[in-house]
C-alpha cells in the first residue's frame, strides 16, 4: 500500500467569501464535483476504459478513485481533500491518479497550451479534463478566488484566475473524434464457421469481430494468448468498446514463433547473447505479417506467417554484413546506433 501523501488544499477567497464569512455552498460543491470528475476520467483511462460526454464511471472506478474530503480547517476557507479509494486505502493506482491530477492542474495553471499537451498528450482526454476543470472557474462577477495547493505548504498547483483564459477555449464545441483505441485482451475463441473471433480484455466486456481467412493460421497460434488490437472503435450504450469499425493492427504480446538463437552471415555463424523473440504484428487490412525491432534495424514483412521467421533471419544476415562489419566512418549516427545494438546482442560463434 502506498504511503499516504499530505492532503491537497482547496481554498476559497475573495470579496464574497470575506463578506459571507465562509465559502458559498454552490462554489464548494461545483469545485469538488469538478475535481471528482477529473479523477474519474484519470481512473477510467488508467483502467483502459473509454470516455465520452455521458461519463458514467463503472462501480469499480467509483470505488477505487474517490475524492475524500476532510474536516475544513477552523478559522479559514480551506477544504482539505485527498485521492483514495472509498475505503480510505492509498494504493499505487491512487498515488498515480493523485500525481496526474496535480500535474494536470499545474499545466492548466500555466496558461501554456504546450504544457497542457505534454501533460495530456491524448487530445480527447485533454478536452474532457479541461471541460471538467471548468467547474473550478467561478463567475467573474462574484469576486471569488479559487486555488489549489498540493499540500499545506506546497506551491500553488492551480489558480482559477490564471487558468481561466486557457480553459475558456474548451467551453464550447465538441470533443475530438476518437482516432484510434488500443485494446489488450486474451484471444478466447475462434468461430471457424462464421470467421468470428472473441477477445476478452481483463477489465471490459468481451469483443466479437470478423477476421480475414488469410490470418486464421496466426490466430490459431494465439488462442488463449494476449494480443493488442489498435483501430477505430465502436461503443455500446455504457461507453465500453464493443467492436471495431476499422481494425488497423493486431500484435501478439506472447510471441508464438520460435526465438532466434543463431543465424548465418555469409560463412559465419552468429549467435545471440540471449534468444531474440519475434512478436508478430498483423496489418489487418493488407493481410501482411510484420516484425519490427527499431534498435536492431529489423523491419520485415511477409504474406505468410510461417515464412516470417526465415525472413527475419535473412534480414539479420544483411544487417550484420552492412552494419556490424562496417567501419564507423562509413556510417551516420543512426546507422552507428544500429551497429552498436547488433554487436551488443550478437557475437560470432564460429568463423
Amino acid at each position: 500500500m502506498a504511503e499516504r501523501a499530505d492532503d491537497i488544499q482547496l481554498k476559497f477567497g475573495g470579496v464574497s467569501v470575506e463578506r459571507l464569512d465562509g465559502a458559498p455552498a454552490d462554489a464548494v460543491i461545483a469545485s469538488l464535483n469538478a475535481l471528482q470528475r477529473m479523477v474519474y476520467i484519470i481512473g477510467m483511462r488508467s483502467e483502459g476504459r473509454s470516455i465520452s460526454e455521458r461519463l458514467k464511471p463503472p462501480a469499480k472506478v467509483k470505488r477505487e478513485y474517490a475524492v475524500i474530503c476532510r474536516t475544513p480547517i477552523p478559522g479559514s476557507h480551506i477544504q482539505p481533500f485527498n485521492i483514495a479509494s472509498q475505503s480510505g486505502a492509498f494504493t499505487p493506482a491512487v498515488a498515480a491518479a493523485r500525481n496526474k491530477l496535480l500535474k494536470t492542474l499545474k499545466a492548466f495553471d500555466s496558461g501554456d497550451e504546450r504544457r497542457v499537451e505534454q501533460a495530456l498528450p491524448n487530445a480527447r482526454e485533454r478536452w474532457f479534463m479541461a471541460q471538467a476543470a471548468l467547474g473550478l472557474i467561478p463567475p467573474e462577477d462574484t469576486g471569488l478566488e479559487i486555488t489549489v495547493r498540493e499540500g499545506s505548504r506546497g506551491p500553488f498547483a492551480f489558480r482559477a484566475d490564471r487558468a481561466r483564459g486557457l480553459l475558456r477555449r474548451y467551453e464550447a464545441g465538441s470533443p475530438p473524434e476518437i482516432d484510434q483505441e488500443t485494446i489488450v485482451g486474451k484471444l478466447r475463441a475462434i468461430d471457424f464457421a462464421q470467421t468470428i473471433l472473441t477477445i476478452k480484455p481483463s477489465k471490459e466486456p468481451a469483443l466479437r469481430l470478423d477476421y480475414p481467412l488469410p490470418l486464421e493460421r496466426w490466430l490459431t497460434a494465439n488462442v488463449r494468448r494476449r494480443i493488442k488490437l489498435v483501430g477505430h472503435p465502436k461503443f455500446n450504450q455504457k461507453g465500453d468498446v464493443s467492436s471495431f469499425k476499422e481494425l488497423h493492427t493486431a500484435t501478439e504480446l506472447e510471441p508464438t514463433l520460435e526465438p532466434i538463437e543463431q543465424f548465418r552471415a555469409d560463412e559465419h555463424l552468429i549467435g545471440t547473447v540471449r534468444p531474440l523473440s519475434i512478436p508478430v504484428t498483423v496489418d489487418w487490412q493488407d493481410r501482411i505479417f510484420l516484425v519490427q525491432e527499431k534498435s536492431l534495424g529489423i523491419d520485415v514483412f511477409s504474406q505468410s506467417y510461417d515464412e516470417l521467421r526465415q525472413c527475419v533471419m535473412a534480414e539479420l544476415n544483411v544487417l550484420w554484413r552492412h552494419y556490424a562489419l562496417a567501419s564507423d566512418d562509413e556510417l551516420d549516427s543512426e546507422a552507428l546506433a544500429v551497429k552498436h545494438a547488433l554487436l551488443s546482442r550478437f557475437k560470432v560463434v564460429r568463423p
